[in-house]
């Protein structure tokens, strides 16, 4: 093992084969560069595509791998806690022998940070409260793929291309920002299984955005700055209102009708579980006669 801020400069621990680096250990330019270890952890391995091609039998941890292209093409099984921070710092992350690395705790934070993560093979099971960054998860999953995105991808046309020749599993609570949605999953044989709560953003930001069998594009969260939030909400101006052209039925019944598509939603149910009840709630609301209705405009798929 190599512990305790040892072996520091540039190319420190170029091409090495060790157990665990420790201890603010390997600090430089490209201090870990093709390093054969079983973790590296304590923010160890610092500088620039530090930690280039390198291969970790188990965890990237502890803030380390800090700076531009720091995890560049790594394959590791976990990347946790803050580590690799920097411009493209988890480009090109890949499978690692049969094992699908997971992202979290805000790891792979940075401009492009995730760009090509998923290249040619996996990524995933899960990212979570990762990838953060303009452009972050650009054209993730290229003829590959990437597993469910939780709290990640948010920034700036952060999901832009995201599943380009490749797929994309659940996507929750994240993909928010200017043009982040823009052609996600467009054409061939791209998909994305849902988009959750994600691209609520201003008007045009789901411009192309649509999976093979358009599951993202009946997604009622997948609208420019409209969820079903909104829709509860109009809901109960109508209830109060003398003029409302709904009958109290009507509300009553596309009320619950949207509290339980709500409910799908936050249990992760299918987007077509999803699509139903949205489409309840439209005949339940009597919406084919009504087509100026602001609800009924946005339940409208």
């Amino acid at each position: 093992s190599i512990t305790d801020s040892s072996c520091t400069g540039r190319h420190a621990c170029y091409n090495s084969s060790v157990g665990v680096i420790s201890g603010q250990s390997c600090d430089g330019e490209s201090s870990c560069k093709k390093v054969l270890a079983q973790s590296i952890t304590d923010s160890s391995c610092i500088g620039e595509i530090a930690c280039l091609g390198s291969e970790i039998d188990d965890v990237i941890s502890g803030k380390s791998c800090d700076k531009r292209l720091s995890c560049f093409y790594v394959y590791a099984k976990s990347i946790t806690d803050s580590s690799c921070i920097g411009e493209q710092a988890c480009r090109s992350l890949v499978s690692y022998y049969g094992e699908t690395p997971n992202v979290s705790s805000g790891s792979c934070v940075g401009y492009r940070a995730c760009y090509y993560a998923g290249f040619y093979g996996v990524l995933g099971p899960s990212i979570s409260a990762s990838c953060k960054g303009d452009d972050s998860c650009y054209v993730a999953g290229y003829t590959g793929s990437v597993g469910d995105l939780v709290d990640s991808c948010d920034s700036d046309s952060a999901c832009k291309d995201m599943g380009f020749y490749g797929s994309v599993g659940n996507v929750m609570n994240g993909c928010n920002g200017d043009g982040t949605c823009e052609n996600v999953a467009v054409g061939g044989d791209q998909s994305v299984s849902a988009i959750v709560d994600c691209c609520n953003a201003p008007d045009g930001f789901c411009a192309g955005v649509e999976s093979n069998d358009g599951l993202v594009a009946a997604d009622p969260t997948c609208k420019a700055g409209v969820n079903l939030a909104d829709t509860l909400a109009l809901i109960e101006e109508e209830s109060e209102s003398d003029t409302s052209p709904f009958t109290e039925k009507q509300l009553c019944y596309g009320k619950t009708a949207v509290e339980n598509t709500v409910a799908s939603l936050s249990k992760g149910h299918s987007t077509a579980a999803v699509r139903y009840g949205v489409n309840k709630a439209f005949d339940d609301l009597g919406c084919d006669d009504k087509s100026d209705s602001e609800i009924c405009e946005i339940l409208q798929l």
